[in-house]
């Protein structure tokens, strides 16, 4: 063997030992997140990736509060927590472009309409690499048909616990003209923070409507911020931005249960909020802002909220009782819609 042979198996060896001290600095960066009460049922795998092979609804949703977005390959859940989180602050930093707004008045914008639908929506696009495993689906089916999971914020704690709940959703945007489902995402609650697992478009610009009509949504809900997983170019065109993995995880930690209380208006016949025929929203009324809130009621400790889009209201009061102490009750100014341009637009339509 030559000195140069040798040189070269003495560096691949130096190589392959850092590397595998990076790998443990990693997974010992990656277990310090994980909490105490989660430990036994998941462990660090790979970079950003945790692993566990049980299936629960309630151990999904634990996840969820503690900053991780639950992915999966077959048979394995693999909860990631980005070394970069891509995230919107709502709702100055939300960016709609003019074309977008333009194209947004062909669609409706709906909730909790179609899960099914939209998880093959999802397959279809995004095909064998999709994440969406029959098992993760049934989970995820679990805690949407369930409307709310509370998650108890460490449960080993024998003096005060508290509840952290999750809401997953399914989002839709329906062509209003053919009535066909043109763009979709599943998407989940924690505290005042939305965040979009996946999605897909089956038209041209639908994905890009239902975003923008999503995020107004969001801000007028006064939600802090849009999770968006992994950084991609088509997020900073929206006005996204990175987020350190510790700052944001000591957001979640922050809002969990303080902001419980924000909550997306679904049309489901159990949603007890929506006593009328839901339809949807219009998305350009809604990137417009002209569905203002109408209603905020507080029923069993949780906020309810109803829209109406042929009444405008400029003041809602809601009762936030997910502090742990007495509901307190704050009143929301909201500007009224420019009738005239109301007026305008009712004749365009």
């Amino acid at each position: 063997m030559t000195k140069v042979e040798q040189d070269n198996i003495n560096n691949n060896g130096g190589s392959i030992n850092i590397n595998r001290r990076d790998e443990e600095d990693k997974r010992a960066e990656l277990q310090s997140y994980i909490p105490d009460y989660l430990k036994q049922f998941i462990n660090p795998y790979h970079d950003e990736f945790c692993y566990t092979r049980i299936y629960h609804y309630r151990l999904v949703a634990a996840l969820m509060v503690e900053g991780f977005l639950p992915i999966a390959i077959e048979g394995v859940i693999l909860p990631k927590l980005h070394h970069k989180r891509c995230v919107i602050s709502l709702p100055e930093s939300l960016h709609v472009s003019k074309s977008i707004r333009k194209k947004s008045k062909r669609f409706r914008l709906s909730i909790n309409q179609c899960f099914d639908r939209v998880v093959e929506g999802c397959r279809r696009q995004h095909g064998p690499r999709c994440w969406l495993y029959p098992e993760l689906v049934r989970v995820f089916k679990e805690i949407h048909d369930a409307g709310q999971v509370n998650s108890i914020i460490d449960p080993s704690s024998t003096t005060h616990q508290q509840q952290a709940p999750v809401r997953l959703y399914s989002i839709e945007v329906f062509n209003e003209e053919t009535g066909n489902l043109a763009a979709g995402e599943l998407g989940y609650t924690v505290g005042s923070i939305y965040t979009s697992l996946t999605g897909f478009s089956a038209e041209n610009s639908a994905g890009s409507v239902q975003l923008a009509s999503l995020g107004r949504l969001l801000s007028t809900l006064h939600f802090s911020m849009w999770d968006l997983g992994m950084d991609m170019n088509y997020k900073r065109e929206l006005g996204s931005r990175v987020m350190a993995r510790n700052e944001f995880v000591a957001h979640v930690h922050d809002v969990r249960v303080t902001k419980g209380y924000n909550i997306l208006p679904t049309g489901n016949s159990n949603n007890r909020f929506n006593k009328s025929n839901f339809t949807g929203f219009n998305c350009k009324s809604l990137i417009d802002r002209e569905l203002p809130l109408f209603s905020i009621s507080n029923i069993d400790g949780e906020t309810e909220v109803s829209f109406m889009d042929d009444i405008h209201t400029q003041t809602i009061t809601s009762e936030k009782s997910n502090r742990g102490g007495k509901n307190s009750s704050r009143s929301t100014n909201y500007p009224q819609p420019n009738r005239k341009k109301q007026r305008n637009t009712s004749k365009q339509r």
